[in-house]
């Protein structure tokens, strides 16, 4: 069964990528920019760089310790140091950063944000089942489409995570700039490449 939100998501991101058209990326990423100036988005944002390879950690599992997981590279550090930089540069104000439970997310949040606090519906789908996944795509829809605080609220996850709830293809370090409607609903307003708004 479709939900208002899948359908309406459909409209939006038709909308979004028309207007989109003819417009250099470097504009686009300024237009999302300039909307979290004034407060009251949501960030959804793809965790930095991870190493890569044999011997480099399992993406998939989780480790309180970090050892066993798949963290960030040193790009990725940097990355995510740079995005923190470009917040602070702009003054874009941030209320609260919640990340996924996994330490590559967590690392993005308090590199990038010096801040953040694990929220379990931001955890990776790919280790879900089905109905559980279903269920935590729901609750995070629910979080963007909920938020009322003045400031900017910023969620970091992985790009499954985004994809269940964006036709946006996202790389390590981009974002979704969000407008919450209420309820479970939000609109889009753009997305932000990293490697583009340099």
């Amino acid at each position: 069964m479709t939900s208002v939100f899948d359908v309406r998501a459909l409209f939006a991101g038709g909308a979004f990528l028309a207007a989109m058209i003819g417009t250099h990326p470097a504009q686009a990423n300024d237009a999302a920019w300039k909307s979290l100036v004034e407060g009251g988005k949501v960030v959804l944002m793809r965790h930095a760089a991870v190493n890569t390879g044999r011997g480099q950690g399992n993406s998939l599992l989780r480790d309180a310790s970090c050892k066993q997981e798949r963290n960030l590279s040193s790009d990725g550090e940097r990355a995510a140091a740079e995005v923190g930089k470009r917040f602070r540069e702009r003054n874009i104000p941030v209320s609260e950063v919640r990340h996924s439970p996994f330490c590559r997310t967590a690392d993005t949040a308090r590199i990038a944000f010096g801040q953040g606090v694990p929220a379990a519906y931001l955890s990776l789908l790919e280790i879900l089942g089905p109905d559980e996944a279903a269920a935590q795509t729901r609750e995070l829809s629910q979080v963007i489409g909920g938020y009322t605080g003045t400031g900017n609220l910023v969620l970091i996850t992985h790009e499954p995570n985004i994809n269940a709830v964006s036709f946006e293809m996202m790389k390590h370090s981009d974002f979704l700039v969000l407008r919450p409607l209420g309820s479970s609903e939000f609109e889009e307003l753009g997305v932000v490449r990293f490697k583009e708004s340099e």
